[in-house]
């Protein structure tokens, strides 16, 4: 074999790797396509609930009778065989007239035959259970709680662990959700309440008005792949370097994006999406698939996403924006989480660092077509 062909033999496997070299992690996800790291409505913080199940049993079980005998007979205290001290509140009885007026901490399990109210300032150690509704007053401090009916957790007040409400959970301004809050019909978050783990058919942030229209255009325009897409044939768009689907386009495509994403203003992405930079995403936009994003995510007002999204650094959302929907609820997971007031999701949020309900300022509201700005989580819980 002469030189020249032994070169030009070499040329050739070389040029080719050359070539496919920055095509490298698109080429990864077409061999090994990401399946949802979360299917659509799967719970989060199930060993929460479990613990909230478990808690309601052990009522029924444990204390079915003297619930019964404090009806008639008020208050009832006692403890279990561990030692752990109870109380049983009758129907009339009222925690408050059950303490003397300068306590301030409470390590006995807590069950009332009817409503239940947490004083200001107390601090629980132990279970609270209402069969009920149960209101925490302000800077008060819960460890586990469980009504039967509706629960009213008040401004400034904490849960450090979990609390279940088989109706609807109500957290004033500056509460504090820690572990996990579940309901049976809804939780509703006032501006700046805090929380981590959410789960419930419907979920309320700050002040919520009647969705307004969307303004996307009633005909969109069907995007063609990119000139750096690659298209294997299986439905995906697999994209190196950065994508941006101008404003009123449709994608009817699942996207691999090796860079980051840019989502135009009444767009929609029929498809799952796969972006390892940043997502940004523009008022009115729809997402209807999958979305897990290795960056950032930014989210306009009034935007639509359907799938479950999985975002490995932060999450922020406009006004209006909702996750899932009644009929099919989802999961939403980011590192921090901020939704300004307006925001509702069906199904669970988990923020597994922080998540905050912002408050809309005017400055925000006035502004028409622009993600939120860059995310501020400084600071640990209180």
């Amino acid at each position: 074999m002469s030189s020249l062909s032994l070169g030009a033999g070499l040329f050739i496997p070389l040029a080719v790797i050359a070539m496919l070299a920055p095509l490298w992690p698109a080429l990864r996800q077409w061999r090994s396509p990401p399946s949802p790291a979360i299917a659509p409505g799967e719970p989060r913080g199930r060993e929460w609930n479990a613990a909230a199940r478990n808690a309601q049993q052990q009522v029924k079980s444990g204390f079915s009778k003297l619930l019964e005998l404090s009806a008639r007979d008020g208050v009832i205290r006692g403890a279990h065989q561990d030692g752990t001290a109870f109380m049983v509140l009758g129907a009339k009885d009222y925690l408050s007239e059950q303490l003397p007026s300068s306590a301030r901490h409470l390590r006995m399990q807590v069950i009332a035959a009817r409503h239940l109210d947490i004083p200001g300032e107390l601090v629980c150690d132990s279970l609270l259970f209402a069969q009920g509704r149960l209101s925490i007053a302000h800077n008060a401090i819960v460890k586990i709680a469980l009504s039967q009916r509706d629960a009213a957790i008040g401004p400034r007040a904490r849960v450090r662990q979990w609390i279940h409400a088989e109706g609807r959970i109500d957290a004033a301004e500056g509460a504090l959700l820690l572990g996990c809050a579940s309901a049976g019909q809804s939780i509703n978050l006032a501006r700046r309440a805090r929380f981590e783990q959410l789960v419930a058919p419907l979920l309320r942030f700050g002040r919520c008005e009647p969705l307004r229209a969307s303004a996307a255009p009633a005909q969109l325009v069907p995007m063609q792949p990119p000139g750096n897409a690659f298209i294997p044939g299986d439905g995906r768009w697999i994209m190196d370097g950065d994508m941006s689907v101008p404003p009123g386009h449709s994608v009817n495509a699942r996207l691999v994006v090796s860079g980051s994403l840019l989502v135009g203003t009444g767009s929609r992405v029929r498809g799952d999406v796969h972006v390892m930079g940043d997502l940004v995403v523009h008022h009115d936009a729809t997402l209807n698939g999958a979305i897990r994003c290795d960056g950032n995510m930014r989210i306009g007002e009034c935007c639509r996403l359907a799938g479950p999204v999985l975002i490995a650094g932060q999450l922020a959302a406009g006004s209006q924006t909702v996750f899932g929907s009644a009929e099919q609820h989802t999961t939403v997971v980011a590192s921090n989480i901020r939704l300004q007031e307006g925001c509702m999701a069906h199904g669970a949020l988990w923020a597994q660092h922080r998540g905050e309900v912002q408050a809309e300022s005017a400055h925000q509201s006035a502004q028409s077509g622009a993600a939120p700005g860059p995310n501020h989580f400084t600071g640990a819980h209180a």
